[in-house]
């Protein structure tokens, strides 16, 4: 297993920014967030070719592009799925991150589930000729939200390149474990979050540090390793109210590459 950080984590900096701490605490590789200012969402060769240099040379691997693509979306900006195509090419990456939809599954009804399907079916069959695969978000407000729902949505695409990026939910309702367990045939890659109630309060959780959460990451691992897992962890934000936010997200990746070992 190999460790990533989301450049997202410092949206608001320039994409040098997270390369530079990504290359200094010596992590595998870096997920790209899908927006400026790392990159555009429309394809541009030029752009795109400097970011995969900018990555290559500083001894990193393109892990993920995390795209915004939205299939069977109701009312979201998306993104053009030729543009992701050629972004992904273009940063030679092996995998890109989608979303299904912008519903939950319980306000979905079947029209909404079979366009979906139909949509990531299309984006898994030209991925494949392109020798990508893609990655669905398994995030609130999707098909995807719940373990049950992502599981459906793989098991009806139906195509061997097109997986989940697992990632825990921010409530104490949520169980990691069970949550992995239910999909983990189909986990390709995942977002490493943990979180902690907000001023003792469990209804309200707030991002925490990857060590201090209510989330326990070893045992989550070591699940991944013995199915052979073979992804990328990747850090994907920093803790809520830091005062040294760089310092805060060093902490989440040493902490990874402490128990992938």
């Amino acid at each position: 297993m190999r460790v990533a950080l989301c450049s997202i984590a410092f949206r608001e900096r320039l994409l040098e920014y997270s390369l530079d701490l990504a290359c200094e605490v010596g992590l595998d590789g870096v997920e790209i967030w899908g927006r400026e200012p790392h990159i555009s969402e429309e394809y541009d060769a030029n752009r795109v070719s400097a970011v995969r240099k900018m990555v290559t040379g500083r001894g990193l691997e393109v892990a993920v592009f995390g795209s915004y693509l939205r299939l069977g979306a109701v009312g979201a900006e998306n993104m053009a799925l030729r543009d992701v195509l050629q972004i992904a090419a273009g940063l030679e990456v092996q995998m890109v991150r989608v979303w299904a939809s912008d519903v939950g599954s319980d306000d979905a009804d079947d029209e909404l589930w079979r366009r979906t399907v139909a949509e990531c079916q299309e984006v898994a069959c030209a991925a494949e000729k392109m020798g990508l695969r893609i990655a669905v978000e398994m995030h609130t407000n999707t098909l995807a939200d719940t373990a049950g729902s992502a599981k459906r949505l793989v098991e009806e695409v139906g195509r061997d390149n097109f997986g989940l990026n697992y990632q825990p939910l921010p409530s104490l309702d949520d169980d990691a474990m069970e949550r992995l367990k239910h999909v983990l045939p189909h986990v390709f890659h995942l977002h490493a979050q943990n979180y902690a109630p907000l001023n003792g309060d469990p209804g309200k959780m707030e991002r925490a540090s990857l060590a201090d959460g209510v989330i326990d990451y070893a045992p989550l691992i070591e699940t991944l390793r013995e199915n052979g897992y073979e992804g990328y962890l990747a850090v994907e934000f920093s803790p809520s109210n830091v005062e040294d936010k760089r310092a805060a997200v060093l902490r989440d990746c040493a902490f990874l590459q402490g128990i992938r070992a």
